[in-house]
């Protein structure tokens, strides 16, 4: 069995990687533009992993990064859905979280809120939070909401207010949506479970 290759996407890799893949695993009121990724990319707030065995991609996991700060957000992550349930998502999350907290830094990200009403996609939500849970994170005490999606924040790493998690997070999305109208009307840091 040939060895397994944790490597950054080429810009190639990372279209192909949204057309195909993401697109499938994400909801569409959840996925940012290709071209808003592409962006952040060319200006170094963004790096597109992928996890691959003989060329195969197995796993993926996007981070997005603001200048100087120590917490760097999970954006998407995802196992390819033939090798789901087997320890993969486990095993990356786990070297993922041992690269990224070195030096006092940290991991953060966003879980949808488990609160549709819809007993199939509740389900999967409390799934999602119950593997982040094992794998060490924790959850914050605020919220946020992002096109209209309400998420729990969870993290991993240093302790850190969360007062300083929320500016981190601020500072990633008003970086990514520098309309201020835009940014005001799209996202709510923190959500108070409030609509606008």
């Amino acid at each position: 069995m040939s060895e397994r290759e944790f490597r950054i996407l080429t810009v190639e890799e990372l279209k192909a990687l949204y057309e195909t893949h993401m697109k499938r695993d994400f909801p569409a009121a959840e996925l940012k533009p290709l071209s808003t990724l592409l962006d952040m990319t060319g200006r170094g707030e963004y790096e597109s992993y992928g996890l691959f065995q003989g060329g195969e991609l197995l796993a993926y996991a996007l981070y997005w990064k603001a200048e100087g700060e120590r917490y760097v957000m999970l954006d998407y992550f995802a196992v390819m859905p033939e090798i789901r349930n087997q320890g993969t998502g486990s095993e990356l999350l786990r070297d993922m979280l041992e690269r990224f907290c070195k030096d006092g830094g940290g991991v953060f990200g966003e879980v949808e809120i488990p609160e549709t009403g819809d007993e199939a996609v509740d389900a999967l939500r409390r799934r999602r939070l119950g593997f982040y849970a094992r794998a060490g994170l924790r959850q914050m005490g605020f919220r946020t909401r992002v096109y209209g999606v309400p998420f729990i924040v969870l993290a991993y790493g240093p302790d850190i207010s969360d007062e300083e998690l929320m500016e981190t997070t601020r500072k990633l999305y008003r970086e990514a949506f520098p309309d201020k109208d835009f940014y005001e009307k799209h996202v709510n840091i923190p959500w108070t479970g409030e609509g606008r």
